[in-house]
């Protein structure tokens, strides 16, 4: 395995070589010195580094959107997931980084390395496409090289099959376990279980690729990842004095990123200055001005993800060094502790239970006319008690419905004073259970379902109040039977007989 590593690293570092000798072997270094004094790297090198780390972010939101239907990951964490992968590619060679992110991805979703893969895989796919798009518009613009219509026509072959192969696997899942269950029948039982659990896993990766709206919200978000990184190859451009040029930019990006897909060493040395340098010398460029462009580049991708993935490596490293290091310390100890009669090694206190907050007037008040039924007597203790419980449950919610909740409310707090020149709790009691029955009942659909989760949750906590449990089931049952009843033999006939 040892060997197999060196021989994999020697192979990257020979084609970096190869290739970093393509790039400068015509080069006159004088015209590059002077290139470089040249140079005005503000505010455009900024700039060029803000583009291409926006389009991580997105990478971000997009893994979260492959993931979601396994775990809902929050924006920082995926975005750092993602980094680290690049962040890996820029340090290993022959993208090992591409493992490590997968690893870490199982390890904070929880789901099977072989599906976190295939995720990968698919990402990847979904990035080609997105490159081989801008690269057909900028090449049908005019003015590209010849040899860009035959890179193209090799990048539709291979992100053309590993298409066919990613739906392939996403809308014909119970096709690939079939055949993954036939072959482990003739290996053995032992070969089926784990050839099965694979392909499941495997076709649970593109499960979101089955929803038309998700396929194109993953094909939006790569397309917007890729815009942004053809920003980082834009704005350098005037670095040199080149034409701010987004066509140029992009054709850059695009040629260097499908030139990437050779091995190297790590950090693309070489293949990402002959490719980038090539493309800039193409549209008219001095081969001194490309290379110095290519650099450039090549600094402004390597250093800020390198630099933030090593950070999220080394806070991701710190959280799993001390969860271990606690659950070593719980299983020297053997502190155990008991939870519905599953017995569990104790590994630290739980935090005290945060101090439930009374509930606002005004949702005291809206409870009081959701919930209490017209000619009904409210009992405010269970009021307040519903109240307490539909604030909890509305604080629960994600920070995005909470905002859309609270500015519904507000509005209608608005038109409420409006309509009776006072505030909502301001207003009696019939007359605002009247009110809000209108708004809750209303033909429009919006304020319907402003409504229905204060409802539903306050309805749900009012009469589970025990208060209001006593008081039904004594207007269900009149008080004198059930004294008979209770005076009665334990004896369920007889009780029944009785009643």
């Amino acid at each position: 395995m040892g060997k197999h590593r060196f021989t994999v690293a020697a192979i990257g570092v020979l084609a970096s070589a190869l290739f970093m000798y393509f790039a400068v072997r015509r080069l006159d270094f004088a015209s590059l010195a002077e290139v470089w004094r040249s140079a005005h790297l503000l505010p455009w090198l900024p700039l060029a580094v803000a583009s291409y780390l926006a389009g991580h972010v997105v990478r971000g939101q997009r893994c979260r959107l492959l993931v979601r239907r396994e775990a809902n990951i929050g924006l920082p964490t995926a975005s750092n997931i993602v980094v680290v992968g690049y962040a890996s590619n820029n340090v290993f060679p022959a993208r090992l980084g591409e493992f490590v992110r997968a690893g870490m991805l199982a390890e904070r979703t929880g789901m099977p390395i072989a599906q976190s893969l295939a995720i990968t895989f698919i990402e990847r796919v979904l990035d080609g496409l997105a490159i081989l798009f801008l690269l057909v518009v900028t090449t049908l613009a005019g003015d590209a090289p010849g040899w860009t219509q035959d890179l193209v026509r090799v990048a539709l072959l291979v992100f053309g099959g590993a298409t066919l192969v990613m739906f392939a696997g996403a809308h014909s899942p119970g096709l690939i376990v079939s055949a993954a269950s036939r072959l482990g029948n003739k290996l053995g039982a032992r070969w089926h279980d784990r050839l099965v659990s694979l392909a499941s896993a495997i076709t649970n990766a593109g499960a979101c690729l089955r929803d038309p709206k998700d396929a194109l919200k993953l094909a939006a978000y790569s397309l917007v990842v890729w815009t942004f990184e053809a920003g980082l190859f834009v704005a350098i451009l005037p670095i040199f004095g080149l034409a701010i040029s987004f066509k140029s930019g992009a054709m850059a990006m695009s040629v260097t990123n499908l030139g990437l897909l050779v091995p190297s060493s790590p950090g693309f040395i070489g293949p990402f200055h002959y490719f980038c340098s090539k493309t800039i010398a193409a549209n008219g460029a001095p081969e001194a001005v490309a290379l110095a462009y290519a650099t450039v580049v090549h600094l402004a991708f390597y250093i800020p993800v390198t630099v933030w993935g090593a950070i999220a490596m080394l806070w991701y490293g710190v959280q799993v060094g001390a969860t271990a290091a606690i659950a070593r310390e719980a299983k020297r100890t053997g502190r155990t502790a008991e939870a519905r009669g599953v017995k569990f090694l104790e590994m630290g206190a739980l935090a005290p239970a945060p101090k439930e907050e009374p509930a606002s007037a005004f949702t005291i008040g809206l409870i009081e006319a959701l919930v209490v039924g017209e000619g009904q007597k409210a009992d405010p203790n269970a009021v307040k008690y519903a109240a307490t419980f539909v604030d909890g449950q509305l604080g629960a919610l994600r920070p995005q419905l909470k905002l859309m909740f609270d500015m519904g409310m507000t509005f209608f707090r608005f038109v409420t004073r409006l309509r009776f020149l006072r505030g909502y709790c301001d207003v009696p009691i019939e007359a605002r259970r009247a009110w809000t029955k209108r708004w809750a009942e209303n033909r429009v659909t919006l304020f319907r379902q402003l409504f229905k989760p204060v409802r539903a949750t306050g309805l749900l906590a009012y009469y589970d109040h025990e208060a209001v449990k006593k008081t039904l089931l004594a207007e269900l049952v009149p008080s004198s039977r059930l004294v008979r009843t209770e005076s009665r033999s334990a004896d369920p006939i007889k009780a029944a007989e009785g009643a």
